[in-house]
């Protein structure tokens, strides 16, 4: 376990050298953290301590306590905050390969875009989650519930436009794919047939042509999908009840 009195973000030198050590241009023994040149700290940021989280919830609940008296939506477009934040965690948030080396993948898994680009600023494996969490609260479990590492379907489908950070769409969603005993998706969530996140995504905008999501309760919501839902609806039904 690592602590750290605040948040930090990386200034522009810092993340110049985040961005080397990430494409492989640089070791991340060379980063100092407590060099003024590449780092410095957010006033009003709480301590935070940087456990082995067992899911992405849990990582982003410890940000959420960090942020003490800062508001998160004007740290949203602070590029260094979340690189600094990416760079701590790095050893969670990516596997690593037979040589050692991260598996970092697609840059925008690492590399923070603008916040209002939702293609690309919704695969950052540590904003995101924070939002979602800041946002919506328990009604993100079926969204945070893995390991850190991973970016799911789930959320990559659910996530990929504004409107969809709506408390009534994700209760929906929460209520057809999570499974509350087990702490984790219901099998064949993460899928691509039918009733699937994929086609919820789908199915909603179709519904959003009908009727105001907003003004239905969640269970009446339900009750309208089509049959290829009923074997998450059924669950759904009780959990709602």
């Amino acid at each position: 376990m690592t602590f750290f009195n605040a948040l930090y973000e990386f200034t522009e030198t810092g993340v110049d050298a985040y961005n080397r050590v990430f494409t492989g241009q640089l070791d991340a023994a060379a980063i100092d953290l407590k060099d003024s040149d590449l780092v410095s700290r957010i006033a009003g940021t709480n301590g935070i301590k940087i456990a082995e989280f067992d899911t992405t919830k849990e990582m982003a609940m410890a940000v959420l306590d960090g942020l003490g008296s800062a508001d998160l939506y004007e740290l949203l477009p602070r590029t260094g905050l979340w690189a600094w934040l990416t760079f701590v965690l790095r050893d969670q948030l990516f596997k690593h390969d037979k040589t050692g080396n991260w598996k970092v993948g697609e840059i925008h898994r690492w590399y923070p875009s603008d916040p209002n680009d939702w293609q690309k600023g919704q695969r950052h494996l540590v904003r995101i989650p924070v939002l979602l969490a800041h946002t919506l609260g328990d009604d993100a479990d079926h969204l945070l519930c893995g390991a850190l590492s991973v970016l799911p379907e789930i959320r990559e489908q659910l996530t990929s436009q504004q409107d969809m950070f709506n408390d009534t769409f994700q209760q929906v969603a929460r209520a057809l794919y999570f499974d509350d005993s087990k702490g984790r998706l219901k099998r064949g969530a993460g899928g691509k047939t039918g009733g699937t996140p994929r086609r919820l995504a789908k199915v909603r905008q179709q519904l959003d042509v009908t009727w105001d999501l907003e003004d239905l309760q969640v269970e009446k919501i339900i009750a309208r999908l089509p049959a290829e839902f009923e074997r998450f609806k059924e669950a759904a039904g009780s959990a709602t009840a």
